[in-house]
């Protein structure tokens, strides 16, 4: 087949839209032009893409502790261009890639789009309306007043949102949900407005990369208009090629085909492979010459998921235990973040061990470039349609149409993309009918149950579909069948055993705990004043459940006492800083012990993910992430615990400790195991070794007790006593003696006391990768070790630290402002914090 030869770059033009500006106005007062013009209106700049609560905080207008109703008014945005000779007769389109949620666009004073999803694209063809000069108007109307408009009421109510009718309209919760996050609505355009115009435009391009055995396929279709029919087309996937039908249809011609690549590489997540991505173009050859379309890399690869007794996903053929947690918005005043930011946060995400994230029903539908960068980082998604809780009026044919749109759009859209690996069809709607008394008939729809699912099936082959999360078993929300979300350990206050009894197979969101971030965070809140956890503001940032009448720091402190053995109300009264440090560990000691217990030997959980990754704004919010993108403490604990190899620790009672070795590689792993019982500060009561081969894509168990070969009471649960230890650790290291991972399990936390930072010896080097590396080492047992320095990142953080080990730990900048290195360490045994001394780099 003859190739077309080197075609000229990205064809389509975007017309330069001039500066933007936003009025608020009163409901219905008058309809455009007549107001655009008044001088006494009072216009403030604005941010497309972007949201009226975004362009209000830039003007100094937004007040999170009292944010403006701004649902209770229409907004306006004005912008201008210039479209010289009427863009010489080439095609010229105005795409809208969202718009939230009513809104109406005008155009030189004529009104060419009436939108009401925010979840939907919009392009209109505007070729015969440009003038020299125009004028861009755009109306979101007040959600307030449409709210009170009559509809017919639910079967069930949700104390997620205030108005049950919001079911009505296509709009993100997320904003809208008391006691999660930010009262800050996503109204505006929140996603690009771009003015395009070429010699040809490619609309409803339809990308999709299949598997046929071990053929990756990809078929494409596409509408195309312009001036004149392009002589020849191909679809170009790295060096492989083939031309493309091209079939004259309305006032454009449709463009089809598909490309067959044999033995092609596979994309898997990065715990289990390489993420192998292909590059991929359309020409379009007129009249000898080409023009290229580039698109996103693609990536095969086959999906499989297992529910005979459990929920298990497979890629590839491998079984792969999911963990990750539930992404939230990079922005919630933007409504996104841009690509240097999400690269930030994915990429801290795939270094801590995460291999899947989910998208959930109460956010939105990400960007492309979110789902570009999961596809290069080998990141699974968990894909939700937009909806939770409410009992939406699928029923309602104009209802129906429009999200039938939106769901064809979406697929349709990710459908190129190999990260996205499992569609659900809602959050909690099976869950909130069944625990308020519905029959099982009303737990679900055809809509979920038949139309959404075949939708998928349709356009985007080769991926799962659950109906909703939780669901399966007698009712949707039991722990030990099909999918749950598990906040036993959490919410509900059950103790660290409950994991084992609870059986869970695979839940997309679990753990939620008010994580306390670090001190810096705390102080942007307080205003750099002494944190106190009762004061309104703070407490306003903590997340709570609609209707309860506690929220997640209680739930914390709950477990504080039980870790700690320390009472929080009088900590939080006499001794500010040690509540805070002991907050910060507690919820992260709780995390992990879920995940020894799910990636065990005894457990069938097939993944987990955790409720959520990074929080809406800054305070003790649910992500192991704040905000500013900066890892809080339970981000290092479940870093530990996410490890392709991974060592844990699970207590069996009467029969001692169980060490449980996870090699998810493919390659066999050849070493030693260690455990070492001591007793505080660092006297050794017990010490063992033991060789070890853990084959790949296996996990073994061990016997602690096997391994000791003497009875010790490892676990104390004879109690013959007093116990002779305060704390056992497992250590796993390879054949080259590299530390895979540690465990610990305790007996009395905190049981000598505090030590003297002169029991520490620590120093930090300048490396020549122009990194800053921190050695240390100790005389005792250090508890929950934190290193700090202003303005870089640590690889590693609240750890355990054996005595007489050596602990490396890697700084890296936080950005190119950094500063001066100025490292210091804390322990939650050491009596004051120690200065780390930093030297040159050595040559």
């Amino acid at each position: 087949m003859s190739t077309i030869p080197c075609a000229a770059a990205d064809p389509v033009e975007a017309l330069t839209l001039r500066a933007w500006s936003l009025l608020g106005r009163l409901p219905g007062l008058t309809t455009p032009p007549a107001f655009t013009r008044d001088e006494h209106c009072r216009w403030l700049p604005a941010v497309v893409p972007g949201t009226v609560a975004q362009a209000l905080d830039v003007a100094g207008e937004w007040d999170f502790a009292r944010p403006t109703d701004i649902d209770a008014h229409e907004w306006w945005y004005r912008t201008t261009f210039a479209a010289p000779g009427a863009v010489n007769d080439r095609p010229c389109r105005i795409c809208f890639a969202g718009l939230a949620t009513s809104a109406e666009v005008w155009l030189n004073g004529q009104k060419i789009l009436s939108a009401d999803n925010m979840f939907r694209t919009y392009s209109i063809d505007v070729g015969s309306l440009l003038e020299d000069e125009n004028e861009l108007l755009l109306c979101f109307r007040s959600l307030t007043e449409l709210l009170k408009q009559k509809r017919p009421r639910p079967r069930w109510k949700t104390n997620l949102v205030r108005n049950q009718q919001l079911r009505w309209h296509r709009t993100s919760l997320v904003g809208r949900i008391p006691g999660w996050a930010p009262c800050a609505p996503a109204i505006g355009p929140w996603r690009d407005v771009r003015l395009e115009t070429a010699q040809v435009l490619l609309d409803d391009l339809r990308i999709k990369p299949t598997l046929a055995g071990t053929t990756g396929v990809v078929t494409i279709s596409a509408k195309a208009y312009g001036r004149a029919a392009p002589n020849r087309a191909m679809l170009q996937v790295d060096t492989h090629e083939a031309e493309l039908s091209i079939v004259p249809v309305d006032e454009g011609w449709t463009i089809t085909g598909e490309l067959r690549i044999p033995n092609v590489p596979l994309w898997s997540p990065h715990t289990h492979g390489t993420p192998h991505l292909h590059d991929c173009s359309i020409l379009l050859e007129f009249d000898g010459e080409p023009i290229a379309h580039p698109q996103a890399p693609l990536g095969f690869r086959k999906v499989e998921v297992r529910t005979d007794d459990r929920f298990a996903v497979y890629i590839n053929g491998e079984q792969v235990f999911c963990r990750g947690g539930c992404w939230t918005v990079d922005d919630l005043l933007a409504r996104g973040g841009d690509e240097a930011t999400l690269r930030r946060d994915l990429t801290l995400a795939r270094d801590a061990g995460t291999n899947m994230l989910r998208v959930g029903g109460t956010m939105q539908y990400e960007s492309e470039t979110f789902y570009r960068l999961c596809d290069e980082l080998g990141l699974l998604v968990w894909q939700d349609f937009m909806f939770a809780n409410m009992d939406y009026p699928v029923d309602d044919a104009g209802f129906r149409e429009n999200i039938r749109a939106e769901a064809t759009e979406q697929l349709a859209r990710l459908a190129r993309h190999p990260s996205v690996v499992i569609y659900c069809g809602n959050s909690e709607i099976e869950q909130q009918a069944a625990m308020l008394g519905m029959p099982r008939e009303r737990w679900t729809n055809d809509w979920f149950a038949r139309e959404l699912p075949e939708l998928c099936r349709a356009l985007h082959p080769g991926t799962a579909y659950v109906p909703s999360t939780p669901t399966g078993g007698v009712l949707p929300f039991h722990t030990h069948t099909g999918i749950t979300h598990y906040y036993g350990v959490g919410a509900y206050l059950r103790p660290t055993t409950d994991l084992r009894r609870a059986d869970v197979k695979f839940t997309p969101e679990c753990l939620g705990f008010a994580n306390l971030p670090e001190p810096e965070t705390i102080y942007a809140v307080t205003g750099g004043a002494h944190p106190v956890m009762h004061d309104p503001a703070w407490k306003q940032r903590v997340p709570r459940d609609g209707g309860a009448g506690w929220d997640f720091e209680d739930v914390r402190d709950r477990y504080l006492r039980e870790t700690f053995g320390v009472d929080p109300s009088q900590l939080r009264s006499f001794d500010m800083p040690r509540y805070l440090e002991l907050s910060r560990a507690v919820t992260g000691e709780m995390m992990a012990a879920a995940f020894a217990e799910w990636r065990s030997t005894h457990s069938q959980c097939g993944g987990a993910l955790t409720w959520f990754y990074k929080d809406l704004w800054p305070g003790a919010g649910w992500g192991v992430v704040d905000s500013t993108g900066l890892p809080k403490a339970a981000y290092y604990y479940l870093k530990r615990s996410w490890q392709t190899r991974q060592l844990t620790l699970t207590d069996e009672g009467l029969n001692g400790l169980d060490l449980h070795l996870t090699n998810e590689t493919d390659q066999p792993c050849d070493g030693l195991v260690e455990l070492q019982m001591l007793k505080s500060p660092g006297t050794v009561v017990a010490h063992a070794v033991s060789p070890v081969r853990v084959n790949g894509r296996s996990r073994q168990r061990l016997s602690g007790d096997a391994i000791l070969g003497i009875f010790t009471d490892s676990a104390y649960a004879y109690r013959f006593g007093p116990p002779q230890h305060d704390v056992v650790m497992a250590r796993w290291c390879d054949a080259d003696g590299a530390v895979l991972g540690e465990a610990w399990h305790f007996i009395r936390r905190l049981a000598s006391g505090r030590m003297s930072p002169h029991t520490v010896n620590a120093s930090a080097e300048l490396a020549a990768d122009n990194t800053y590396r921190v050695t240390l080492r100790a005389e005792g047992f250090l508890d929950t070790v934190r290193l700090h320095a202003d303005g870089y990142l640590p690889d590693d953080n609240y750890f355990h630290l054996a005595p007489g080990r050596a602990k490396v730990v890697t700084f890296l900048p936080r950005n190119n402002s950094a500063g001066e290195f100025r490292p210091t360490l804390e322990a939650l045994n050491l009596d004051t914090e120690l200065t780390v001394p930093v030297t040159a780099a050595a040559h």
